[in-house]
């Protein structure tokens, strides 16, 4: 039987058989996620990069058309810098062409906008059209292979390694669960993508003989309440794999499931994850208590004392509930020797629940303090003794 591990280390574990339990602190039931279908999963909360849970998340597995997360990524990053754009005018290669799959039914030498090729794979994972997209924006796709691997080990993806730029199965691609939470939260940060995300059905060619429909393969952007995304993929190795994205207030998780039997597990799968996070967690702010912001005395400089702040307090992914229960420990330097440099470490803030350490705040300078040297203490008697 496979060992599933629960992460969240402030939350009651309630461990059974190939599915996760977390008790949301007051609310006086266990919220559980089901992922007894997945070989492979995780749940995590995607701007602290905070996971919740996990089932051999980082186990290195085919994952099918996930893989065009990266190609997406690329090229979003290539449009904000201003060496892409959807008005651009891609041509179909004979190699683009031979894919198969899903599918556009791309010609050799037809001509596409970047914004439909996009839309093609974001909505229909069209592996013709992203070929072509990878062609234009790299000269071919042994090239821009080489740019999604690049940018995987910059994103610290360590777990992953691509062949394709769509997901075909091959020995020797792969990534991981926890890889893929990564390489979506970063698409996310880009919202030109936003729309297509969330159509349900579009068409390319359209009003020609040749007009070709697509349909969104997500079934959850009809009936799950603040999705936003984002990718399926299916193929013979890789089973039904689904990465969902979803946002509710302050809080978008991202929920990555790999190896399901069927379409409808993953996409249970994927809903019960997120429905963890949603029901068990909240994001919560820390506040350090501003009076025990004193003033620290200053050895030799041209102030007594140093006004301090605090500075790095974090946001936080904790059980509902938890917020309250945060209590703050402060410890400081007795006394600094000037010069004093705004910013400088002065103290920490600890911060605590049950005894247990979940971050950590620094107590910083609000102020440069100058060492007082024969200079400035002459200038301060002369001014002294001309005031009247």
């Amino acid at each position: 039987m496979k060992a599933i591990r629960f992460i969240a280390g402030l939350a009651a574990a309630a461990v059974a058989v190939m599915s996760f339990g977390v008790q949301s602190e007051g609310a006086g039931k266990e919220v559980t996620a089901d992922i007894k279908s997945a070989k492979a999963a995780v749940l995590v909360e995607s701007s602290t990069g905070k996971a919740l849970c996990g089932l051999n998340e980082n186990s290195r597995m085919p994952i099918a058309s996930i893989t065009k997360i990266m190609t997406l990524l690329i090229a979003a990053e290539k449009i904000d810098k201003g060496e892409l754009s959807f008005t651009d005018t891609a041509v179909c290669s004979e190699h683009a062409n031979s894919m198969d799959g899903s599918v556009i039914w791309l010609e050799k030498g037809e001509e596409m906008s970047v914004g439909d090729l996009a839309k093609s794979i974001v909505i229909a994972s069209a592996n013709d059209a992203c070929v072509m997209l990878a062609e234009h924006i790299a000269g071919s796709e042994k090239s821009f292979v080489s740019l999604m691997n690049k940018r995987a080990a910059e994103l610290g993806m360590t777990g992953t390694h691509f062949v394709n730029c769509v997901g075909f199965d091959n020995k020797e691609h792969y990534s991981t669960a926890r890889d893929i939470a990564v390489m979506a939260a970063e698409l996310r940060k880009h919202s030109i993508y936003d729309e297509f995300l969330m159509t349900r059905l579009d068409s390319v060619r359209t009003g020609t003989p040749r007009e070709t429909q697509l349909l969104n393969t997500n079934k959850l952007i009809t009936s799950y309440s603040g999705i936003t995304g984002l990718k399926t993929g299916t193929t013979d190795a890789a089973g039904c794999c689904f990465c969902a994205t979803a946002k509710r207030g302050n809080m978008e998780l991202t929920a990555v499931v790999l190896g399901c039997s069927s379409d409808s597990d993953r996409f249970a799968a994927a809903k019960s994850l997120l429905d963890l996070g949603f029901n068990g967690y909240e994001r919560v702010t820390p506040h350090p208590d501003v009076s025990e912001l004193l003033e620290i005395p200053v050895e030799g400089g041209i102030k007594t004392g140093a006004d301090t702040r605090f500075s790095g307090v974090p946001e936080m992914i904790l059980p509902k509930g938890s917020g309250a229960k945060i209590k703050y420990h402060y410890s400081r330097t007795s006394s600094v020797a000037a010069p004093v440099t705004k910013g400088q470490i002065l103290g920490f803030v600890t911060m605590e629940i049950d005894g247990d350490v979940i971050g950590n705040a620094k107590i910083i300078a609000a102020e440069d303090v100058p060492r007082l040297d024969f200079g400035r203490c002459l200038g301060y008697i002369l001014k002294e003794m001309f005031t009247f």
